[in-house]
């Protein structure tokens, strides 16, 4: 029950946030969010940012995405204050505006503005409540987190124990944004080929090519002069559960049968180690609605002539009884390799299964 009024409150708190939007001008004539995709404008007190509460999240935001060669953060983040937050900051893409009422600092001061009475009223009363979402404030395209507490130890509490839900809202905002940029234009045709040969679907960008199709493999790929980016699909009847604790191995079977090379078939595709560790990031997640297993890792080409990171899906389709091992991979040496795999992950989650014959 407290759960259920924690959500009325957050809807209350949704539609009567922010004074400043009570007179904003008409959707139509807003301008469009803009900022890179990895990219948020943080809104917050100086002296918070620099003491625990700003440390924390940038702990969180900046966290290192699983699998890479060399670190990179999951979010590029930056801080303005809210004195600052002029009308081209206020476009920004991503925001995140922090908010406690304990502080009575200056900038805070700004920052509880943001806040009606009512909602001020509101977070003292409830403080299960620290978080609410609003679209296209003051841009088209935009959206903005939230985050609220009485106290600034409060706050960094509800932080600590919903972190994963606040990087998952930041992780699909990402996806989302990145699956509209690649389609603006796709290779409709190719996804025509793709479906009438295979049990499964998938939105293709332009500019991709076919590289293998064989009953039960699909590979296509993107090449560049300083990237290669790739995706693949295998699926074979589902006979046994226990390949979801095996997901690494089932990986090496596919890329040692598949992923060969066309002029020097003793070369293939295969998992890296480092220190002799095998260093596979394992999820359990949920893909399309189905559990499924998350891997990202290294992988190589077996006489270390090239090497990248990699994100792949495997799970179950229960109406066709097949399991499905998807998995997208790039190379990019010495260049940063975060937005690319990305960008393939992005493709990932095109997919859909079922053959459809026109």
């Amino acid at each position: 029950m407290k759960r259920n009024f924690s959500f009325i409150v957050g809807t209350i708190l949704l539609f009567g946030f922010c004074r400043e939007t009570q007179n904003k001008i008409s959707q139509e004539f807003m301008p469009e969010a803009k900022g890179e995709i990895g990219s948020i404008m943080l809104v917050m007190d100086q002296k918070q940012w620099d003491q625990d509460l700003g440390k924390q999240l940038r702990d969180m935001l900046r966290e290192p995405l699983p699998g890479l060669p060399q670190d990179e953060p999951l979010f590029h983040l930056n801080r303005v204050s809210p004195k600052k937050l002029n009308t081209t900051l206020k476009t920004s893409a991503n925001m995140i505006f922090v908010i406690t009422l304990d502080s009575r600092s200056p900038e805070s001061n700004v920052l509880r503005g943001f806040l009606t009475p009512e909602s001020q009223s509101i977070i003292k009363l409830d403080t299960s409540v620290f978080m609410s979402i609003r679209k296209d404030e003051f841009a088209k395209g935009q959206m903005i987190l939230y985050l609220f507490g009485n106290t600034e130890k409060g706050l960094g509490q509800k932080l600590k124990i919903n972190k994963e839900k606040i990087l998952h809202l930041f992780e699909k905002r990402a996806l989302n944004r990145t699956v509209k940029k690649l389609f603006n234009r796709r290779e409709q045709s190719l996804e025509k080929t793709v479906k009438e040969a295979h049990s499964f679907r998938l939105s293709i960008p332009a500019g991709w090519q076919q590289a293998v199709s064989e009953p039960g493999f699909y590979w296509m790929r993107y090449i560049n002069r300083d990237k290669e980016q790739n995706v693949f699909v295998y699926y074979e009847p589902y006979t046994n559960i226990g390949i979801f604790d095996q997901v690494p191995e089932f990986r090496d079977r596919i890329t040692k049968k598949f992923l060969r090379d066309g002029e020097k078939n003793n070369l293939f595709i295969t998992r890296q180690m480092r220190n002799d560790l095998n260093t596979v990031f394992l999820k359990k997640t949920q893909f399309k609605g189905r559990y499924a297993i998350e891997s990202r890792g290294l992988w190589k080409i077996n006489d270390n002539s090239l090497g990248g990171p990699y994100v792949s899906y495997t799970f179950v389709s229960e109406k066709e009884k097949l399991i499905y091992y998807i998995e997208g991979f790039v190379a990019a040496p010495g260049k940063k390799k975060r937005v690319l795999l990305q960008e393939v992950d992005a493709i990932l989650s095109t997919f859909k299964e079922g053959r459809i014959n026109n």
